[in-house]
């Protein structure tokens, strides 16, 4: 178990403020390990176990415990017999109907803290900012990126003196890390597997609690089919359209509007992670031909069981889901016919990224430094690779080696 360093300075950075904390993520990405840290840290700093409440709704005392009501009465109980500042955690709060009403009450009425948590994006649904008065934060976890890898398996890589084996180099480390995955949970188990058996219930675990059963939808085999028409097509821009002629060969006949609710569903479940297109030229966010990435590659290897993507779209996985623990907004840029793969934007700052195997091959380097020497403004600009080394072409855009980037906490 590591500490999440950069999840545990937010909470602590909204300590004690009159907001409601929201931590989301795709189940099992470690939110509750967070809880757990956090409310550690509290003990430690001197506040009374007493004085903490924590409650995980999707525990088998809970199992049943899904009305607003119910949760007001015991929470207020609790409150009543308080004494001074109480901190209270939800964990899994999108199984409690209404529970934004619940939340408005316990700020306006009495001293405490409020976190809640939630696998799935339904938490935000029902005019919920309105009912919490818009006194709330969010913060979204992630699953494991590559510096968090190297710190949790720092251990494994120990040489016992006077052995003659040879420390892995970061490269390997790094495909070690696409083979073995970012869920938290692979972690303790040392058998592929035992590995490719957990991350494959735990896919049809997300699959039914949090698209299906959250979403009230009907018919399962359309999941399954858009989510293989997905993985199928990592790193690259499709319609709907395209989903829905998958699925139509199947035999089965879905409409674009199904299509688009089965994606919002997905991404509302924090399994795939949608990412669009920006006219760059134009300024402006296109509605149209996204790019999708799973919240961890080695999910879709153990879902679709076949040789897998190419690197690159491997490395633009990675890349994704470090841009967005950043705190990065991220499109796929467009500049004419020249398409970048990630245009990373927080606040007015923009980064233009392009990522590839290699660029030794000439080809190779002419798609990836071209699109971006043609893009007339003065944002940072960059080619991530799997070459060891640093270069820099003629128009100024730097190569750099993509597993440094990515390990830089």
């Amino acid at each position: 178990m590591i500490k999440r360093t950069m999840y545990l300075e937010k909470l602590e950075m909204y300590l004690n403020r009159d907001v409601v904390k929201i931590i989301t993520g795709v189940r099992r990405c470690g939110k509750t390990t967070l809880i757990r840290q956090f409310i550690e840290e509290l003990k430690e700093n001197g506040i009374p176990e007493e004085n903490i409440i924590y409650l995980n709704f999707e525990a088998m005392i809970y199992a049943y415990f899904n009305r607003a009501s119910d949760l007001r009465d015991m929470l207020f109980e609790f409150m009543e017999q308080s004494k001074g500042h109480t901190y209270i955690f939800l964990d899994e709060v999108q199984n409690i109907e209404g529970w934004a009403n619940v939340a408005s009450e316990l700020l306006n009425l009495f001293d405490c803290d409020l976190y809640v948590s939630s696998s799935n994006s339904s938490v935000f649904k029902n005019d919920f900012a309105k009912v919490l008065g818009y006194r709330y934060v969010r913060i979204d976890v992630f699953p494991l990126t590559f510096s968090e890898y190297l710190a949790i398996t720092a251990e494994e890589r120990i040489i016992p003196e006077g052995s003659e084996a040879q420390a892995p180099s970061k490269e390997e480390l790094f495909m070690d890390y696409l083979r073995r995955g970012s869920m938290p949970g692979t972690y303790s188990l040392k058998d592929d597997a035992d590995r490719t058996d957990y991350l494959s219930d735990l896919y049809n675990a997300i699959i039914l609690k949090d698209v299906v059963q959250c979403n009230n939808l009907r018919d399962i085999n359309h999941i399954d089919k858009i989510m293989e028409f997905i993985l199928s097509h990592m790193g690259e821009v499709f319609s709907p359209k395209a989903v829905k002629d998958h699925v139509k060969k199947s035999g089965a006949v879905i409409s674009v509007d199904t299509v688009y609710s089965c994606l919002d569903a997905l991404t509302g479940a924090y399994l795939i992670y949608k990412v669009p297109r920006f006219d760059i030229k134009n300024d402006r966010v296109l509605e149209t031909q996204e790019k999708y990435y799973i919240c961890d590659p080695a999910m879709r290897d153990s879902v679709m069981k076949d040789e897998g993507p190419g690197i690159e779209a491997m490395l633009e996985n990675a890349l994704c889901l470090e841009m967005l623990q950043r705190g990065f907004n991220l499109y796929v840029g467009k500049q004419g016919q020249n398409i970048i793969d990630f245009m990373a934007m927080r606040g007015q700052d923009r980064t233009y990224l392009n990522c590839c195997e290699t660029v030794s091959d000439r080809t190779e380097a002419k798609n990836n430094f071209g699109p971006l020497t043609r893009i007339r403004d003065n944002y940072f600009k960059m080619v991530l690779s799997m070459d060891s080394g640093t270069i820099i072409n003629k128009g100024g855009i730097i190569n750099y080696p993509i597993v440094d980037f990515l390990s830089e906490a």
